[in-house]
């Protein structure tokens, strides 16, 4: 576990600065609750890709596309809940949001993202 959990943090944190890079270029033109979501929705296929074949080598849970793609969904309504804590509640900058959302989310999404590329696995 430990391999997949370094290649999860490597290929999450490539991900990541495309991502964001995407994020700040979008806030640019769109508020950034937008900007979140559609540089989030940018990174899910890449993130399916990464998963199936770098970080867990292995093709999971039968329609495990459909489970990443919810785990995602996860990811994107408790990340929401960050960045707005951050820019509303908290007052920090907007451009710093995204990795406040990442420090909350990424524990929890590497444990239910191994569940899911994890065949036998129970839940």
């Amino acid at each position: 576990m430990a391999r997949e959990a370094l290649r999860y943090l490597l290929a999450g944190g490539a991900n990541t600065a495309l991502t964001y890079l995407l994020y700040l270029a979008l806030l640019r033109l769109l508020d950034y609750r937008w900007a979140y979501v559609l540089a989030f929705l940018a990174g899910v296929a890449l993130s399916f890709v990464l998963l199936r074949h770098v970080v867990f080598a292995r093709p999971g849970k039968r329609f495990s596309w459909v489970y990443v793609t919810a785990s995602h969904g996860v990811q994107l309504g408790l990340g929401l809940v960050v960045v707005e804590a951050w820019v509303a509640w908290l007052r920090g900058p907007a451009w710093l949001a995204p990795l406040a959302a990442a420090l909350v989310c990424v524990p929890v999404i590497f444990v239910l993202q191994r569940w899911i590329f994890t065949p036998h696995a129970t839940p």
